[in-house]
Order: structure tokens, then C-alpha cells, then sequence
């Protein structure tokens, strides 16, 4: 079983996070634009897009929305939640997306960079992604803040969603640079279910090298989606680079 499948195909992941991600979505999206000063109707990518929590919310700002993700549950409950709003839902391979100047904007949010193997097919999305760009268009790419993520890191965490308790269980593998953790998510009845985790820590300069060597020209890094300078205690690092015009 693949990785996405094993993790984001499970109804599971909808009945622990659907309800509060999508509460937030409105805010995150009026950050974003904000930030990129981009204006209806830009047409934006939606690069692993899950449910289209984002997707919907810039549609109904006006946007020309296209979300992609290769997850077949994911797009079926975005096209669910969509309904009759005029946007584009489809399964793909952020490695082989079918695109070539056509988006103004594209966007990669909540984490969703890193869990492949190997460089290459990290590599591979950057590029996908770059040919999807018309030239001048800008990605924004919502990744973790490694630095704060191992300075404060623990083995062990817990968390409660309403009445399921969840048990996170890290390990950080220091020569692959990858974060490993387990969920294990116990229910009220006593019943448990599992599911692992594996993401590539890249530094803010690693991501700058890949997201270069494959023509993006690197503009900056965010502490969060409002724009706050970055630090090491930030939340999150938010990148933003864009596809140079063509001379």
C-alpha cells in the first residue's frame, strides 16, 4: 500500500480533521492573498489539494481554481463539498501534472511537500509545478519550521479531538533528515487504529537549493501565511518563489 493511501484515503483522517481545518480555511486563504496581492480571476493550482478546503474558499473569492491531489478519497469528498461551484477537482501526481503555463498562481499548503523517498521525486513535484507556472507566476509553499521542529522535539505527544484520544510517537532519523512518527488514534470503546508518517526535514536552505535548481527564482521565507518574519520559533516557514519571465 502506498503512503497516501495508507494515510489519507482512511475515513478516519476526515472524521478527525475535517470539521476544524475546514474553520480555519476562510482566514488561511484571506492570508494568502493578501500576502501574494494576487486578484480575481487569477487562476490558481491547488497542488495536493486534499478535500479542496482552500480550493473552495478562493473560488468563492472569484478565482479560476484547478485542485489536484493524488489521493482518490481526498478528490471524491472535495468534489462532495464543492457540489455545483465551479471548480476543477482532479486525481494526479503532483510528479506528473499535466500542466504548462497555465496557472498564475500555485499553491502547496498544510505540510503536503516531502514525503517521498528520495530527492529526486521531491525534485520532480518543484518541477511539475514550475511547468504548471506562466512565467511571472508565484508558488506558496507552506512547509514546517525544521529548526523549531527538533529543537522542541519529544517522542511522545498526545492529543484529544473531541472524545478520540490521539498518541504521536517521533523518532527523527539524523542521516535521511526525515521525521517519523506513528499515530495511534484510540476510541472511546477502547478500539485503536494506526497510522505512520515519514516526511523529509529540509532546512529553509535546502529548500532553497532544490526549489532553484529547478528555475524557480527564490523570493521569501515567512514565519506564517500573515507575513510575520520568520524565526526559529516560528510556526511554520512559508516560501514564496516564482517562475521567471521569459527574456
Amino acid at each position: 500500500m502506498e503512503w497516501w493511501q495508507d494515510l489519507y484515503n482512511r475515513q478516519i483522517y476526515f472524521d478527525l480533521y475535517e470539521k476544524q481545518d475546514t474553520v480555519l480555511a476562510p482566514h488561511q486563504v484571506e492570508e494568502i492573498v493578501n500576502l501574494l496581492r494576487i486578484k480575481p480571476p487569477a487562476k490558481i493550482l491547488d497542488v495536493c489539494c486534499g478535500y479542496g478546503r482552500h480550493s473552495v474558499e478562493l473560488a468563492k473569492r472569484g478565482f479560476d481554481v484547478i485542485g489536484v491531489d493524488i489521493s482518490e478519497q481526498q478528490i471524491k469528498r472535495a468534489k462532495e463539498i464543492a457540489g455545483n461551484m465551479a471548480i476543477s477537482f482532479q486525481i494526479a501526481d503532483a510528479r506528473k501534472l499535466n500542466f504548462q503555463n497555465d496557472f498564475d498562481v500555485a499553491i502547496n499548503l498544510f505540510l503536503s511537500f516531502g514525503y517521498f523517498q528520495i530527492v529526486d521525486e521531491d525534485i520532480a513535484v518543484l518541477k511539475s509545478v514550475f511547468q504548471a507556472l506562466k512565467p511571472g507566476g508565484k508558488f506558496l509553499m507552506d512547509f514546517w519550521n525544521r529548526e523549531k521542529e527538533i529543537k522542541n522535539f519529544r517522542p511522545t505527544e498526545s492529543e484529544k479531538i473531541g472524545d478520540i484520544n490521539i498518541l504521536k510517537e517521533w523518532n527523527f532519523d539524523y542521516l535521511r533528515g526525515r521525521l517519523n512518527w506513528r499515530n495511534t488514534v484510540i476510541f472511546p470503546d477502547g478500539r485503536k487504529e494506526t497510522f505512520e508518517h515519514s516526511i523529509r526535514a529540509y532546512t529553509i536552505v535546502e529548500l532553497r537549493q532544490l526549489f532553484e535548481r529547478v528555475g524557480f527564482e527564490f523570493s521569501s521565507v515567512y514565519g506564517s501565511l500573515s507575513g510575520e518574519p520568520f524565526s526559529i520559533d516560528s510556526e511554520s516557514a512559508v516560501i514564496v518563489a516564482s517562475k521567471p519571465r521569459r527574456r
